[in-house]
């Protein structure tokens, strides 16, 4: 009887800790999560039923252990938050995998992607053919972003984010990085720093300022 009690009220702190520890951690549908976000969440749930199934071990070892692994999470947030190339390093990068209607083989075999893999989620997308699509980009949690061609002449791929020149995006767009830099200077941004982000839109170039 004394241990169904420890097991009840063990479900009901669980409950209660793992219900605050989310909301600490932000709102973010699965589909959305980091491979850090994952981790963590994984860890969780594997902590918290050891601490269900083990009565014997103090319950208190795993709400130490959580909060350490939450700790960690909000600490390496901040930090891929304000560096781009950590975030780019622990979290990866998306993928284009079709660029101005041409498709991207090397990409796909890099990402182990096949073309089922393209075929089955563009129909997902209810788009019938390739040759629909101007832009697809495999994104960082699995799923495929797909732009339609004629739907706008705005490019998915941004040239700076958080004070950053995205080099690799300029292949994809019709401007060059001395042009964008030039342009910058005319507007009156003498440091990239002060760019949370741009982006080649309608042959113009759109920015966001950094907020201080």
């Amino acid at each position: 009887m004394y241990q169904l009690l420890q097991v009840i009220i063990r479900v009901i702190l669980s409950y209660i800790i793992v219900y605050i520890t989310f909301r600490v951690m932000g709102k973010r549908e699965l589909g959305e999560l980091s491979i850090i976000d994952l981790v963590v969440f994984l860890m969780i749930a594997e902590i918290i039923a050891l601490a269900i199934e083990n009565l014997d071990r103090p319950f208190f070892y795993s709400v130490v252990t959580i909060l350490i692994l939450v700790l960690l999470q909000k600490g390496l947030s901040y930090f891929t938050l304000k560096n781009a190339k950590l975030r780019d390093k622990l979290e990866g990068t998306p993928s284009v995998i079709i660029a101005n209607g041409q498709i991207n083989y090397q990409e796909m075999k890099k990402q182990n992607y096949s073309f089922d893999d393209l075929i089955n989620q563009l129909r997902d997308r209810s788009v019938r053919s390739i040759s629909e699509v101007d832009f697809a980009i495999l994104e960082v949690d699995g799923t495929l972003s797909v732009f339609k061609k004629g739907e706008s002449k705005i490019s998915p791929l941004p040239l700076i984010i958080s004070g950053n020149i995205i080099k690799e995006n300029f292949q994809y767009v019709d401007i060059t990085e001395e042009e964008v830099m030039r342009l910058l200077k005319e507007k009156g941004y003498n440091d990239i720093k002060e760019i949370l982000y741009a982006n080649y839109e309608n042959d113009e170039l759109f920015i966001v300022r950094m907020v201080k």
